[in-house]
């Protein structure tokens, strides 16, 4: 793995050498701030990377915690996953509805870190419906945040969306990998607080330097609307768009 990353970075040195030095220059049209990319890998670390990390723990925090058989905790900890039919899309649809993608991103994160916060609290003396309440509470946003990051990816430079979208959705494994080894050296509390702490700090970060995308509502943000281009069809009827 040393190896590899050492290889990696003698490629990434290669390519970027010349703008590194100064001897190249880009267009302003062909610019982007990176630092805006680094924001939403952060995003991705605590929404996706924590969705990873909680669904790979919660059976055995629930068998431990509340002394179930394996298969009963393993039925109840699929509910997290599950959310994803909806609550993922939502993150997308209120960052589409709110008005403001940066702060639908940052509201969204804080609640990341809040849920997980209260779901650090969960012991045995809790009612187990509660629990799970709890963990689903979190599962929706976190998972919410995963359609928020991914609302905002196409909107940083439109030619590079895909370079731009898998450099984010890697940093959503990575966070998984992070948090899963803080887990085999501590405790579920201990991850539970260390994904809420992350989220919280992902969001102030998201308060302070995230930048709201140019022209991120499309027609409606330059108060234009569509309309409908009249185009011939090979039969000579006309057509709408």
């Amino acid at each position: 793995l040393a190896a590899l990353y050492a290889y990696q970075s003698y490629q990434a040195w290669l390519v970027n050498r010349d703008v590194v030095l100064g001897r190249k220059k880009f267009a302003p049209s062909e610019r982007y701030e990176f630092s805006q990319v680094a924001l939403l890998q952060f995003t991705y670390i605590t929404n996706f990377g924590s969705e990873l990390a909680a669904v790979s723990m919660l059976p055995v925090f629930f068998e431990k915690t509340f002394g179930l058989q394996h298969a009963a905790a393993a039925m109840i900890a699929a509910s997290y996953p599950f959310l994803n039919l909806f609550s993922r899309p939502s993150g997308g649809f209120i960052s589409d509805k709110f008005g403001s993608r940066k702060w639908t991103m940052t509201t969204v994160t804080a609640l990341i870190g809040v849920a997980y916060l209260l779901a650090h609290q969960i012991d045995k003396t809790w009612a187990l419906p509660l629990a799970v309440g709890v963990t689903m509470f979190s599962a929706l946003f976190a998972q919410a945040g995963c359609g928020g990051t991914f609302a905002i990816v196409p909107l940083i430079k439109k030619e590079i969306t895909g370079q731009v979208a898998g450099n984010v959705g890697a940093y959503g494994n990575f966070g998984g990998v992070v948090y899963l080894t803080i887990f085999s050296l501590t405790d579920a509390p201990t991850l539970f607080a260390s994904m809420g702490i992350g989220a919280l700090v992902c969001a102030f970060m998201c308060a302070f330097f995230l930048k709201e995308p140019q022209n991120s509502f499309g027609l409606d943000a330059a108060g234009m609307e569509a309309q409908a281009v009249p185009i011939s069809s090979p039969s000579g009827f006309g057509m709408r768009d």
